[in-house]
């Protein structure tokens, strides 16, 4: 059932673990008995439980029994999802980041979209105005945070997973929300798209035949492109302002849609596209919020980065690791340098006029500055206290800012010490 290119990658000796996001619903259940068969020595399953209606916790014992059936070890993530804005995005979001969180390096997960659920994003994608070359759909694989994300399925219709089920005797449950006309892609699914195929029979293969057309022009606008882009790139997120303001506006607006779409991203919308273009050229300092990500300058380079949460904690104590809003903070234990090891450490985030004594006291402003750290970012670097003083301000390995530590408060050679640190999941690649 699955074609041989996405065989082939599921056998990749280099993945470290096959993890299928099971929902328990027919398409994830379909999944799990198509990859099983492949007999993969690393396979596992992870089920989110939104917590969004009475049936949950039945779903996550479902799920549960069905992996054990299946001899596979299943995770069970409870994510809390904020009742503020569309309740379908915000389930996504937090969906996605629990992924991103549990998700080891060289992980591949596995998402049971197939062509039905592709020819709906597109026409949401579509109605909602997203500002693309042509059509776009779901990426059958991206990056997502240290591992990829695949979709096997994403060329199988759903009469196909329905037959197969059938013909398996396969056990799935029915989500109820999924009936529900509220969320918008249930809308298109049950009303738009019936509508227009009583006229146009053949819409979903002429929606999926023009999206591979268009992809196709979108490889082209990148290739066009490459060779100036390999000139002015810093990395593959980040772009060097002075290179960029030497291009005709044209010019620059081409190859800022180029590199977006390089990178997997949509583009912002023609004005913001516009504006960005202007301020480059303007030399004014770029901070400009797009859905899902958002573009910053810091000293001549321009870049591309993940929308991070608002950080919503206030105090924790120091642990080995601690998950924090659009990351985690981490504490290794090192030898003869870091912070001395002791018990009681808190951690906490800058409120403003924090000092912190090396060789003299020092502002975290003035600190920050000299470490080069992104103004973006201060507000979110962990600031570690003994007491009421503060005596450590973790590293930000990411953008290659060391740990700073507070006089009499280094570990002596030979002493245990503590090394702190904020991963960020900040970075598009």
């Amino acid at each position: 059932m699955l074609s041989e290119p996405v065989v082939r990658r599921l056998q990749d000796p280099g993945i470290n673990r096959l993890v299928i996001a099971l929902s328990g619903g027919i398409d994830s259940v379909v999944l799990l008995d198509i990859v099983s068969k492949l007999s993969p020595r690393n396979l596992c399953a992870v089920h989110i439980n939104h917590h969004l209606q009475s049936e949950a916790g039945e779903f996550s014992l479902f799920c549960e029994s069905l992996a054990d059936r299946y001899g596979i070890s299943v995770t069970v993530l409870d994510v809390a999802v904020p009742s503020v804005g569309s309740l379908e995005t915000k389930a996504r979001e937090a969906r996605y980041q629990a992924f991103e969180n549990f998700l080891l390096k060289d992980d591949l997960l596995l998402l049971a979209h197939h062509a039905d659920d592709q020819v709906e994003t597109i026409l949401f994608r579509l109605f909602r105005g997203s500002r693309v070359v042509g059509l776009e759909g779901m990426p059958r694989e991206r990056r997502i945070g240290l591992a990829g994300l695949l979709r096997p399925l994403l060329d199988i219709s759903r009469d196909e997973i329905s037959g197969y089920a059938e013909n398996q005797g396969l056990h799935w449950i029915n989500d109820p929300s999924n009936a529900g006309l509220s969320p918008d892609r249930n809308f298109i699914r049950h009303k738009v798209i019936p509508e227009i195929e009583s006229r146009f029979p053949r819409l979903r293969g002429s929606v999926l035949a023009g999206l591979r057309r268009d992809e196709q022009a979108r490889r082209s606008l990148r290739a066009s492109h490459v060779k100036t882009l390999g000139a002015i790139r810093q990395s593959p997120d980040a772009l060097r302002l002075s290179a960029l303001r030497q291009l005709p506006a044209d010019e620059l607006s081409e190859l800022l849609s180029a590199w977006l779409f390089d990178l997997g991203l949509p583009l912002p919308a023609g004005k913001m596209l516009q504006e960005l273009t202007r301020g480059i050229k303007a030399g004014g300092v770029i901070d400009m919020g797009v859905k899902n990500f958002h573009l910053n300058q810091f000293n001549d380079i321009l870049y591309v980065l993940k929308s991070l949460p608002e950080i919503d904690i206030e105090r924790f104590p120091l642990e080995a690791e601690t998950i924090v809003p659009g990351g985690r903070v981490t504490n290794n234990n090192i030898k003869g340098e870091g912070l001395r090891a002791e018990e009681g450490y808190q951690v906490t985030f800058r409120t403003g006029g924090e000092r912190l004594r090396i060789r003299h006291d020092r502002s975290l402003k003035n600190l920050f500055q000299e470490n080069h750290v992104p103004a973006w970012l201060r507000d979110r670097i962990p600031l570690i206290y003994s007491g009421n003083e503060l005596v450590a301000v973790a590293a930000l390995p990411g953008w290659g800012v060391p740990m700073s530590i507070a006089d009499d408060w280094v570990a002596p050679p030979g002493a245990a010490g503590f090394e702190i640190s904020l991963i960020l999941a900040d970075r598009v690649c």
